[in-house]
């Protein structure tokens, strides 16, 4: 059963299209809320009011963050991993991220390169969302655990303003 259910699961991954990752920019605009978000994803279309587009060498905390959320950001580094079929989880996820101002790298699991990578942090099974924080491993949503984890290294609970 663990064979035929990791088979379909591989199978399911390399059939989605492939996407973009976005790991040398990070993007922080304003919602209609007011409230200031931060992500390696540009917002929706018409979602923001105001939109900062920001370059970053791959690996490095973006330099305009506050300190606080550099020294986070390089100490606890954060990696969401999504798939395309994942739907309501896995933007739940993100959007526990993007609410708290945490500036994190997403991989969208899209070909059988992906899904082993995702093997290698992870092994088995196959459970999106997943992430990483630092050295900790979070697989499946739940908001509990999700901010716990994110308490624990220092991320605050509200975005911090860029410089």
């Amino acid at each position: 059963m663990n064979r035929i259910l990791t088979f379909v699961l591989a199978a399911a991954f390399a059939a989605l299209p492939p996407a973009a990752v976005a790991a040398d920019k990070v993007y922080e605009w304003i919602d209609a809320s007011g409230r200031v978000n931060y992500s390696d994803l540009p917002p929706p279309p018409g979602t923001a009011s105001r939109l900062v587009e920001r370059r970053v060498a791959a690996g490095a905390p973006d330099p305009t963050l506050p300190d606080t959320l550099r020294k986070l950001a390089a100490d606890f580094p954060v990696h969401l991993y999504t798939a395309e079929n994942c739907g309501d989880p896995c933007e739940r996820a993100r959007g526990l991220l993007e609410t708290r101002g945490v500036p994190f790298a997403e991989t969208r699991i899209a070909t059988e390169d992906d899904v082993a990578a995702y093997r290698r942090v992870f092994g088995e099974p196959d459970e999106v969302p997943a992430a990483t924080v630092g050295s900790q491993r979070l697989r499946g949503f739940e908001a509990g655990n999700w901010n716990a984890v994110l308490d624990r290294v220092g991320y605050p609970r509200e975005p911090l303003p860029m410089r």
